[in-house]
């Protein structure tokens, strides 16, 4: 044979069996995924099926019965202060009733800032008093040298009306010249008037403000030391916050941030279910949507529910990973025999049939 014929068999030999090596990779994972639960394959045998009667892919949320009616309880601003520690606070779980306190706050820096309010109230009315008694009496003062210049005056314009035709022509000028002197020495005298009566007004206007910031900084004072025992407001269990970037508990002892969410007392009434669902897998949720649930602290036991809203802005929780997460808020309706009490946990399952509320 030929050397070219033998270069072409060769050839056409080695298509042969890279064809066969391709279509065996392309059947495995064909067939693997054909058996796959989740695959949108058809079933065994290389028949394709209707994507839309292979059941939905399952998603478990975590999430906690929560209340739609709830009181928020958060480290208040009082004073310069920008952190508080927890000073007592109610246990977790503790059925609280409205009135009741929840939390308190240390107080040492606002009492102490009440101590020194209240010893400069006792400055600025004992400083009133007594530039009250000093300028009344500057006035006084003032009024008395005008009614005596005054009455020089009068006695010097008796004297200067004697006509010169019966004193000497030097008497006489003096007398002019002194009545002259007498009226200058009134205008001062009612100038000086003026002025104590200006400067009295002033001093007692600036001392009236001076005495009623202090009494409102007191007063305010004394509304930051209440402010730092949180009541509640409705009756409810008491649910303790998370430190954002530990997921620790808050504790008595603890220093917190001002503005820190550190307890929640949601109400008994209208409850719903909060769950998060990550970024990735948000698009495979609707409104509307029916959902399974099981309470952790009965597992065995499954109720249905239905998906009621997701969030549109996705929340970063640090304590979860660096991922990002919507809100899903789900109603159900739990039987009868199951106590529901907001802050349990429960596990949310999606996909596959689940009975319509």
């Amino acid at each position: 044979m030929r050397p070219d014929s033998l270069l072409l068999l060769s050839l056409a030999v080695s298509g042969l069996a890279f064809s066969s090596l391709a279509v065996s990779e392309i059947a495995i994972p064909a067939t693997a995924a054909a058996g796959s639960p989740s695959s949108s394959f058809g079933a065994p045998g290389g028949k394709g099926a209707d994507a839309k009667s292979q059941p939905a892919a399952q998603l478990l949320l975590t999430g906690k019965v929560s209340s739609a009616k709830s009181q928020t309880f958060s480290v208040p601003k009082a004073g310069d202060a920008w952190r508080y520690q927890i000073q007592w606070m109610l246990p977790e779980g503790s059925l609280v009733s409205s009135g009741q306190v929840v939390v308190v706050f240390d107080k040492s820096q606002v009492a102490n800032q009440i101590e020194q309010l209240e010893a400069s109230m006792l400055r600025v009315s004992a400083q009133e008093q007594s530039q009250s008694i000093e300028l009344k009496s500057k006035v006084l003062q003032a009024r008395f040298e005008l009614k005596k210049q005054l009455l020089e005056q009068e006695k010097a314009q008796l004297v200067a009306a004697v006509p010169a035709d019966f004193i000497a022509a030097k008497e006489y000028a003096d007398n002019q010249f002194k009545l002259l002197q007498l009226n200058a020495e009134v205008t001062k005298a009612k100038q000086a008037l003026a002025e104590a009566l200006d400067t009295e007004k002033a001093t007692l206007a600036q001392l009236k403000i001076d005495k009623e910031k202090a009494a409102l900084e007191l007063a305010q004072a004394f509304k930051d030391l209440d402010s730092l025992e949180l009541k509640a407001e409705i009756a409810g269990p008491l649910l303790l916050g998370r430190e954002p970037w530990s997921n620790k508990k808050f504790e008595v002892g603890d220093t917190v941030q001002v503005g820190r969410q550190i307890a929640t007392v949601p109400a008994m009434e209208d409850l719903e279910v909060i769950a998060w669902v990550n970024e990735v897998d948000v698009d495979r949720l609707k409104s509307g949507q029916a959902v399974t649930m099981r309470l952790d602290a009965e597992i065995e036991r499954a109720f249905p529910g239905q998906i009621a809203s997701i969030g549109r802005q996705a929340i970063n929780l640090p304590a979860w990973g660096r991922s990002n997460w919507f809100e899903v808020g789900i109603r159900f309706k739990a039987p009868e025999d199951i106590a529901m009490i907001p802050g349990m946990s429960v596990l949310v399952e999606t996909g596959g049939k689940h009975e319509a509320l």
